[in-house]
């Protein structure tokens, strides 16, 4: 007789500050479910948790059941869809989503999947889940609004609230004192910096003074970055009068701290930085083809700006240039993070020069792009086909809320259940009609971008164009009009069909040559959108349209 075989588990462990009045610690959350498991069975294959503040972007955040970034519950729902498992336990309902987002995740995903969900504390049913959901959204937004009222009070009389400690300061209580361990470098910072000491050798000297930092939830990436002297620098009115702004959910607070800084050093601040500052008349506006596409082995995105207007020379000494040009750069100013392999900078028109160059030569083999292209629609194609089984799907269950929202009034009528039965339900059953349908609508656009009509003769056209057209854009321009036309086509026409460019430490670019074939589909509909009556402006069909005829245009005529 063969033994059956039980079915696998997985527990889901949840705390945040939002339940610091109940008794659900981690252990007891876990016990409860390895309870639960025992007596149906089950065999518990993994433990998730999400009981420690996690970092999103720059800020650290509570892995509150509102979240749906939460890093426990996202790796278990990556599991439930490799099939991993076959039920979820948790000790109650709001230890898995207490927000819609997060609600919708963890319904999709055991309906999608077939995965049961067992509680501990309370009995699970998926079609009571939005309006739980709900009502415990509700619950914490009332909380928030209530919690918001007592700091905004305790800000108006003064009192420190929660929140990063501005270096040279730290919180006691409800009081901010000063760190003199820190501000004496605050004060040193500022002395250099009016004795013209540039930024990067402030820091070198920081470093080499072990100068502390404020601590810190990971270990710092880089010792005292630019950024963070920057931040000291731009600080110096409340160093100097001794205020600390604090805001809360739009309003902002003063709290008066003790001053660092004195007034005739924050004065002379004011003179440094005036006399540093770059203003815009002695700038020149420059056009720079491949912005945003340029990359060096520290895997940085490169910027653009245009040279200075003074030269330093071998023997040191500062001349002005005779013409300024543009550059692109590596961003990583700080030298122990530069790759060997980084030329650092390289003249703009060489750089734009060479990529159009090799732009222009992917024009003239249409070929290689069309079979690029080709790879591409197969696989849109693929992914329609699965989007439209999933529309279906979701109209399916559309129509079927239909006929339930139907039998229940019908119910209700003949008085099987009473009329706060049926509010009840009908309410629960228009919150996910609401989600299905912001479902199928994002799942429509996709669909009709992916079914656009014959796109190869739409590429096919927009590289014949882009061919005939390639005279006319390398000629040089007769005026200011004409030059930025020209560039704005080229800008055009890089972004559609360069990917990325990468610099060698020879200076060699690298050009990444793809079509971006859903961007030309949709701009070839916008296009064919305005020829039925809509005003519209630009676009690369036109722009190359428009430099067709000028290159046949008769030079009597105009």
């Amino acid at each position: 007789m063969n033994k059956k075989i039980s079915k696998k588990a997985v527990i889901y462990v949840r705390t945040s500050s939002e339940h610091q009045g109940e008794k659900s610690s981690p252990t007891e959350q876990e016990a409860d479910c390895r309870q639960l498991a025992l007596e149906h069975g089950l065999t518990v294959v993994q433990v998730y948790k999400d009981i420690e503040r996690y970092r999103i972007k720059n800020k650290m955040v509570d892995p509150s059941g509102t979240r749906s970034d939460r890093p426990g519950l996202l790796a278990m729902l990556k599991d439930a869809e490799q099939g991993h498992f076959d039920v979820i336990l948790a000790w109650r309902e709001d230890r898995l989503y207490r927000g819609m987002r997060a609600m919708l995740m963890v319904l999709e995903t055991i309906q999608e999947h077939k995965i049961t969900v067992m509680l501990a504390r309370e009995t699970f049913d998926a079609k009571m889940a939005p309006l739980k959901a709900w009502v415990a959204q509700m619950e914490l937004d009332g909380m928030k609004e209530r919690m918001t009222m007592g700091v905004k009070a305790r800000l108006r009389a003064g009192k420190a609230n929660t929140g990063q400690d501005r270096y040279g300061y730290r919180r006691n209580k409800e009081v901010i004192e000063v760190l003199e361990d820190e501000a004496i470098w605050v004060r040193q910072i500022f002395e250099w910096y009016n004795d013209r000491i540039p930024l990067m050798e402030i820091r070198r000297r920081l470093i080499e003074a072990d100068a502390p930092q404020k601590g810190s939830s990971i270990p710092r990436r880089i010792r005292w970055a630019r950024s963070s002297i920057q931040a000291i620098l731009k600080a110096a009115k409340d160093y100097a009068f001794g205020t600390k702004i604090q805001r809360r959910a739009g309003e902002a607070f003063t709290i008066p701290i003790e001053p660092i800084i004195d007034l005739l050093t924050y004065e002379m601040f004011l003179k440094v930085r005036e006399a540093n500052i770059s203003h815009p008349s002695r700038n020149i506006k420059r056009d720079y083809l491949i912005a945003g596409l340029l990359y060096c082995a520290c895997n940085r995105k490169w910027g653009a700006r245009t040279q200075s207007q003074r030269r330093r020379s071998r023997s040191g000494e500062w001349t002005e240039r005779k013409t300024r040009g543009g550059m692109y750069f590596c961003g990583q100013q700080h030298i122990e993070h530069v790759s060997p392999d980084c030329p650092r900078h390289i003249g703009s028109a060489k750089a734009d020069n060479r990529v159009w160059e090799k732009v222009s030569q992917a024009i003239s083999r249409p070929e290689i792009l069309l079979a690029q292209a080709n790879i591409m629609v197969d696989e849109l194609r693929n992914s329609a086909d699965s989007l439209v089984t999933e529309q279906d799907r979701i109209q399916n269950e559309l129509d079927a809320i239909t006929l339930e929202r139907q039998w229940v009034i019908t119910q209700a009528r003949k008085g099987s259940i009473s009329d706060e039965d049926m509010e009840y339900q009908l309410g629960v059953m228009t919150l996910q009609e609401l989600n299905l349908k912001r479902e199928l609508v994002s799942i429509g656009q996709a669909v009709n971008i992916h079914l656009l009509g014959d796109w190869e003769a739409n590429v096919r056209e927009y590289l014949y164009d882009l061919q005939i057209g390639l005279e006319s854009l390398n000629v040089a321009p007769q005026n200011d009009e004409e030059r930025q036309e020209i560039f704005t086509l080229k800008k055009q026409i890089v972004n559609t069909l360069v990917k990325r460019i990468t610099i060698d430490r020879d200076r060699e670019l690298h050009v990444e040559i793809g079509l971006n074939l859903l961007s030309l589909l949709e701009e070839k509909a916008s296009n064919e959108l305005a020829t039925h009556g809509q005003n519209w402006q630009g676009g690369t069909y036109i722009h190359i349209r428009l430099i067709r005829a000028r290159r046949h245009r008769c030079a009597f005529c105009g």
